[in-house]
C-alpha cells in the first residue's frame, strides 16, 4: 500500500490548524479513513513532519559484513565441507536455509562436491 500523498497530508494538517475541523470532519471532507487522519496529525504533532515513515525493508540479515567475510574465507579454505560443517564453524547461529542463503549472497554455488564462486569455475 502506498503512503498518502504529501499534498493530501498538507491539506489535512491545514484543515485541522486553520479551519479547526475535527478528525471526523476531515475524514469525510477528503474521503480517507479517520485512522489515516489521526496518524497524519499525530506524526505532525509528535515529530513536526508530514513525511510518511520509511517503508519496512524486510528482515535484517543475521550475518554482519565481517561475518560474511569470514564465511567466504572459510568456504575457500574448505570448499568440500558440507553446509552443516560450515555452519558449525561459523559464529552466527542460524538455520541451514539461512546459511545457504548467505552462501548464495556471497556468490557460492555447489558444484559436485565443492563450493565455488559462480565466476571462478575452472574448466581445465
Amino acid at each position: 500500500m502506498r503512503p498518502t500523498s504529501l499534498d493530501l497530508r498538507k491539506r489535512v494538517v491545514a484543515a485541522r490548524q486553520e479551519d479547526g475541523q475535527s478528525m471526523g470532519e476531515i475524514s469525510a471532507r477528503f474521503k480517507i479513513p479517520k485512522g489515516t487522519v489521526q496518524n497524519i496529525l499525530e506524526r505532525y504533532r509528535d515529530e513536526g513532519t508530514i513525511e510518511p515513515k520509511p517503508q519496512n525493508a524486510g528482515r535484517k540479515s543475521a550475518f554482519s559484513d565481517e561475518a560474511l567475510c569470514k564465511l567466504a574465507q572459510d568456504v575457500e579454505r574448505h570448499p568440500d565441507a558440507t553446509l552443516s560443517e560450515l555452519r558449525d564453524r561459523c559464529e552466527v547461529k542460524v538455520s541451514l536455509v539461512a546459511f545457504h542463503r548467505a552462501l548464495k549472497k556471497l556468490g557460492f554455488t555447489r558444484k559436485k562436491s565443492l563450493y565455488v564462486r559462480k565466476n571462478s569455475v575452472d574448466l581445465t
